[in-house]
């Protein structure tokens, strides 16, 4: 549910070959459904919205010829600015899957005060925002901040799988797990970028939480709270 796989777009996949090596490496790690998330900086860069949809068509039809079984959607990682809530509710940014849940993203040393507003204002329209990477945001470090924004605003939390799989320095380690065994994390994504550098790894990321926090979570955090999302359910 976060995955730049559309080629072309955004820092992504740079050719339809380097799409084509994504959704392979995606097959290899058991996935078979992706929403796409380009990334959006609503009234900043303008967002080629037709080419979006062409490509993404492309890839469809691809799939189906090479009888890959892999389900595509459109979505957005929308870098929070003052234009973002109107632009939403005029139907110019995809929201996850056509659905009610938008994923938001800001700069790692953004505020608490400036996340939470944001994050107030999108709810306000009625939108379920989703925090891109929240283990990134260095300003969010106490377990009452998340609580607030999960009370308040409906907000929900993704941690990329590659904070799962490696190592961080003690400090950060320790958040990460904090944030997991609490249950404020609701999703875990792969966040892959063009190969070789930021690879899938769910599989990995899947394995790793069954060890640490049982099959369950684990299948609840990599697969079913995604797919609840697509069924435009509430968490």
């Amino acid at each position: 549910m976060h995955h730049h796989l559309v080629y072309g777009i955004d820092d992504g996949a740079k050719s339809f070959e380097g799409t084509e090596k994504m959704i392979r490496d995606a097959v290899e790690n058991n996935v078979d459904t992706i929403i796409t998330t380009p990334h959006i900086t609503p009234g900043q860069e303008p967002f080629p919205y037709e080419d979006y949809q062409k490509r993404l068509e492309e890839i469809r039809a691809w799939l189906e010829k090479e009888k890959i079984d892999l389900k595509l959607y459109t979505g957005a990682e929308i870098l929070y600015t003052a234009h973002t809530p109107r632009l939403l509710q005029e139907g110019r940014i995809p929201t996850m899957a056509g659905s009610q849940y938008v994923m938001l993203e800001f700069s790692p040393d953004e505020q608490y005060k400036s996340i939470l507003d944001a994050v107030s204002q999108v709810a306000s329209t009625g939108y379920v925002p989703i925090l891109a990477h929240v283990e990134r945001y260095m300003q969010i470090k106490k377990m009452a901040q998340l609580e607030k924004m999960r009370r308040e605003c409906n907000a929900l939390c993704q941690m990329n799988n590659s904070t799962v799989v490696h190592k961080h320095g003690f400090f950060q380690e320790r958040w990460n797990r904090r944030l997991l065994r609490e249950g404020l994390i609701d999703f875990v994504s792969s966040d892959s970028h063009d190969l070789p550098g930021r690879k899938n790894r769910m599989q990995r990321a899947y394995e790793r939480l069954c060890q640490d926090l049982g099959e369950g979570i684990a299948r609840a955090l990599t697969c079913g709270n995604a797919r609840r999302l697509l069924l435009n359910q509430e968490e």
